[in-house]
């Protein structure tokens, strides 16, 4: 069971879709719509299985009591795959961390390029980004080019 303060749900409440993570151990909920840490994704060499693991106590129990052969999964090809999906109407998205309101890429029901952290060159399993918490998390690792292009969009207004 997960309790939400009313904040988290006055944030959630209108989102279509909620982006779900279940620990494979524990059942744990995480919603990453609301900025919440991710879990891992692992694979287990022992058991031939992928698993999703919360970082309190299942990660911990899987190594050293089960034993278990964790890898983490970061396989280029599934994460080209994966698209960003729109976590509300087909035209309008949620940054994770901010909850600001961002316009989609018109009537194609995914988001702009500049709110995709791919496009920066960052893995992350937060799929959608405003520039602002883009620079605030990740401004280190982009790379030159990049980080030029990131002050352009701001200084235009951009969000």
């Amino acid at each position: 069971m997960v309790y939400l303060t009313r904040e988290e749900w006055a944030k959630i409440k209108n989102i279509k879709q909620l982006d779900l993570q279940i620990c494979s151990y524990c059942s744990k909920l995480n919603i990453l719509n609301l900025g919440w840490k991710p879990f891992g994704k692992y694979y287990c060499e022992k058991e031939k299985k992928e698993h999703f693991l919360c970082w309190e106590l299942c990660y911990k129990v899987c190594l050293n009591i089960l034993g278990c052969e964790l890898k983490q999964i970061r396989n280029k090809r599934e994460i080209k795959k994966l698209e960003v999906a729109v976590n509300q109407k087909y035209y309008r998205a949620n940054c994770y961390l901010c909850q600001k309101e961002l316009k989609g890429a018109g009537k194609h029901g995914i988001v702009k390029n500049r709110n995709n952290p791919r496009f920066w060159g960052i893995r992350s399993n937060y799929k959608i980004l405003c520039l602002e918490c883009l620079g605030k998390e990740y401004h280190k690792r982009l790379n030159p080019s990049k980080k030029k292009t990131w002050k352009k969009y701001l200084r235009r207004g951009y969000e």
